[in-house]
């Protein structure tokens, strides 16, 4: 027969029992309540969904993004890369033309899943938007070339363009380096912009121009349909082209930033470049850590 405190003892729950009661309850809230990295559900949710929206502005124009009317669908080496993006996430590319300036707003509001649209390396994660975006890797390394006549190889730097007259888009990165250059310079050279890209091309040909500083890409793309003109000197301002996904969508970001780096590594990126022209220029696709001034690096290049 039990004793008195025997048996109050054998009421008692045991204290190894009750520490691990207490260890498999805390472990339960801990895994349901810890967050784990990326589980953001961005990924996941496109993944559902099973397509990728993507922003672009086909009024860009090749051969960035345009629309192709033999095909009567978009065109341009950011659409192949979109697509293969999207191929190697096993969901489908949505591109949905959006306004280039509205893309930020599209994207915060998420009517849009990511920006493909030839966004230049920090320029929208700084500032006000710097809690907003963040940046893939690179897909592509920019920069601001000459285009010229054939019949005028002489000009080839910015000294060659002093007293010429010579064409930019509008708020290009052209047009920056040109008004930096003159501003130090005296208006050395005669500017003219518009963001008529077409207009000034014939201005050129018709030798109403004598150069024009355009996006490498735009330069390219103008010497594949005119056999008259060529891209000529060496490569300005080179800056890193990236897309844009919001901040909180960090599985998403990742993802690209995979599909990317393996379209890097095997190859698969320099095919899409090449289809357009537009590998030359990225044996090494590397983001500069710190872009200098416009005004520094002209000095550096071009006034030593």
């Amino acid at each position: 027969m039990l004793s008195r405190t025997s048996r109050r003892n054998s009421l008692l729950p045991n204290v190894s029992t009750l520490i691990s009661h207490f260890a498999l309850y805390t472990g339960i809230c801990v895994s349901l309540f810890a967050a784990p990295v990326f589980a953001d559900g961005s990924l996941a949710l496109v993944t559902r969904r099973g397509n990728l929206r993507v922003a672009i502005d086909a009024s860009i124009g090749g051969p960035y993004l345009f629309w192709n009317a033999k095909t009567q669908f978009y065109d341009g080496f950011e659409l192949e890369i979109i697509q293969e993006i999207a191929n190697r996430l096993k969901i489908e590319a949505r591109p949905i033309n959006t306004p280039w300036a509205g893309q930020p707003e599209s994207l915060e509001s998420r009517q849009v899943d990511l920006i493909f649209s030839v966004r230049e390396q920090g320029a929208l994660t700084g500032g006000a938007s710097k809690d907003k975006f963040a940046e893939t890797v690179p897909y592509y390394r920019s920069s601001q070339r000459l285009l010229i006549r054939k019949d005028t190889l002489r000009l080839t730097t910015l000294r060659d363009l002093i007293g010429k007259r010579v064409g930019v888009v509008a708020n290009s990165g052209g047009a920056a380096v040109i008004e930096t250059y003159n501003r130090n310079r005296g208006n050395a050279i005669r500017l003219f912009s518009s963001r008529d890209l077409d207009r000034m091309v014939t201005q050129l040909r018709d030798r109403q121009l004598d150069a024009m500083l355009l996006d490498e890409p735009v330069a390219m793309w103008q010497v594949r349909n005119n056999p008259d003109l060529t891209a000529i000197g060496a490569p300005l301002l080179p800056i890193s082209l990236v897309a844009i996904v919001n901040k909180d969508d960090e599985s998403l970001k990742k993802a690209v930033d995979e599909a990317l780096t393996q379209m890097r590594q095997e190859g698969t990126l320099e095919k899409i470049l090449r289809r357009w022209n537009l590998w030359e220029n990225q044996k090494s696709l590397k983001s500069a850590e710190v872009l200098p001034a416009i005004s520094s690096l002209i000095t550096m290049q071009f006034w030593g």
